[in-house]
């Protein structure tokens, strides 16, 4: 008889043994099963999801089969898959000193040692299994892999992902997931490559062309993200979490034209999505589309009212439309909702000092600037209240701060050397200038606009034919 007749034979005494154990339970009756019989119901069961079931089947086969250790195995079996991983271990340490050569005990021993945080142990356990291992290396390999991964052992998920690779080069399943570790540790250049041999093999496969666009999207290569949706959609139409993400892609790319259409299709699709509604709006303000920006601002508060985004992407529309109470109050049920994000809090400050109310425009550029040091709009911000209010040391304190914080920012520097001019500390102006000028040579007009008497000074004209003359 051939292996695939002995399989179907199997296969049928198996159904056959589960129809019976399921009369003899709806009979209340008691039946016969022999060991193999039992462990071929558990496995049934177990494929089903049905896990009191598969309980239920070895439990009353350890009745018939008292001594028996394969039934054991499948016991401590059950037990890890319920979570029940000490008294799995328990039950398995009991099993390895007469099976002390049976892969599925150290199997089961290893992922009940993961659950209880016993690691580099487990890792001794799962080295055992493969050592005693007589069937499909890959797939115990792979298997050993998707338990550490679970556990958040990426790492070392990966090198047995490795090994089951080196084993066979075509498991489809071991690429994939090798795929998806790499990305996740940031490796993105393997991941790709990994992907790509999966697709050498299926090259018809949405979920790893999906996954790619998220690589390289991760990468900044959204040229290519898209490409790799695109592939996605077409292989899988009704792929929704493609188009989100493509649509995502394009708006990366500044195509906000297209981002706009794959946003409206997904929409289409999953009609109560608000960060959906809340980057299509960003895409309409991009376009200075503002009216079409802020109806799906306001579809996506519809739907989530605790859309922090959505409450700021609608107070920033009506700030810019010169609607200054309505945003200030929008502004602040963003900031209810998210009192640490640095763009809310710089927006609240821009409203706020437009209203002159400068106290609460000071908190704000403060909470702005210690959030996100790295933004110079904040810190100008800060710095042109101040100036507006007639604090013009306090203003000059501030860009300095900024300069420290953002050493390479040419417009900070010559915002300084403007304030500085005017303060009459021209020796200091110069300094700030003439790095300023080292950043960015050809920003050095923005000067004029800050100050324009700043033209008439002579160690100003000197520094710029200074700097001129090497850039010739």
């Amino acid at each position: 008889m051939d292996e695939d007749a002995r399989d179907y034979f199997e296969n049928e005494e198996i159904i056959e043994a589960v129809d019976r154990f399921k009369k003899m339970i709806k009979d209340n009756r008691f039946e016969y099963f022999d060991v193999f019989e039992i462990e071929g119901i558990v496995e049934y069961f177990l494929d089903e999801g049905k896990i009191k079931l598969a309980q239920q089947a070895v439990e009353n086969g350890l009745e018939i089969h008292p001594n028996s250790i394969a039934l054991q195995i499948k016991k401590a079996q059950i037990l890890l898959i319920d979570g029940r991983a000490e008294e799995s271990l328990e039950l398995i340490t009991i099993a390895e000193k007469i099976e002390d050569s049976n892969s599925d005990v150290f199997l089961i021993k290893g992922s009940s040692l993961i659950m209880v945080g016993m690691i580099e142990e487990a890792i001794a356990a799962f080295e055992q299994s493969i050592l005693h291992n007589y069937e499909e290396m890959d797939d115990l390999l792979y298997n050993i892999a998707v338990t550490l991964g679970q556990a958040g052992e990426t790492e070392k998920a990966i090198s047995f992902l490795e090994r089951a690779y080196d084993t066979n080069p075509q498991n489809e399943l071991v690429l994939y997931e090798l795929g998806y570790y790499y990305d996740k540790i940031q490796a993105y250049e393997k991941s790709l490559q990994f992907y790509d041999y999966y697709l050498d093999i299926d090259p018809f496969n949405a979920s790893v062309w999906y996954n790619m666009g998220i690589t390289y999207n991760r990468m900044g290569k959204h040229e290519e993200a898209i490409d790799a949706y695109d592939f996605s959609i077409a292989l899988q139409d009704d792929f929704e979490q493609a188009y989100f993400n493509k649509a995502n892609a394009l708006s990366n790319s500044n195509r906000y034209e297209e981002a706009v259409v794959c946003y409206e299709e997904y929409l289409e699709r999953d009609k109560e999505n608000d960060d959906a509604y809340c980057y299509l709006g960003e895409c309409f303000l991009n376009l200075e589309r503002y009216n079409e920006a802020l109806v799906n601002y306001r579809k996506a508060i519809r739907i989530n009212k605790n859309n922090s985004n959505a409450w700021y992407g609608s107070g920033l529309i009506m700030w810019m439309e010169g609607q200054l109470t309505e945003a200030l109050s929008v502004m602040k049920k963003a900031l209810k909702l998210d009192d640490e994000n640095p763009d809310f809090w710089l927006i609240y400050g821009k409203i706020n000092h437009e209203l002159d109310a400068f106290d609460l425009a000071e908190t704000a550029y403060i909470k702005a600037t210690s959030l996100d040091p790295d933004n110079p709009d904040g810190w100008v911000s800060y710095a042109e209240m101040e100036y507006d209010r007639g604090s013009l040391n306090k203003a000059i304190d501030i860009l300095k701060s900024a300069s420290k914080a953002i050493s390479e920012d040419s417009g900070i520097n010559y915002r300084l050397t403007a304030y500085l001019l005017e303060n009459k500390d021209e020796t200091s102006a110069t300094g700030y200038f003439e790095k300023a000028l080292e950043i960015d040579f050809n920003g050095y007009r923005d000067l004029f606009d800050y100050y324009p008497e700043a033209v008439q000074n002579e160690s100003i004209r000197k520094l710029i034919k200074k700097h001129q003359s090497t850039k010739l």
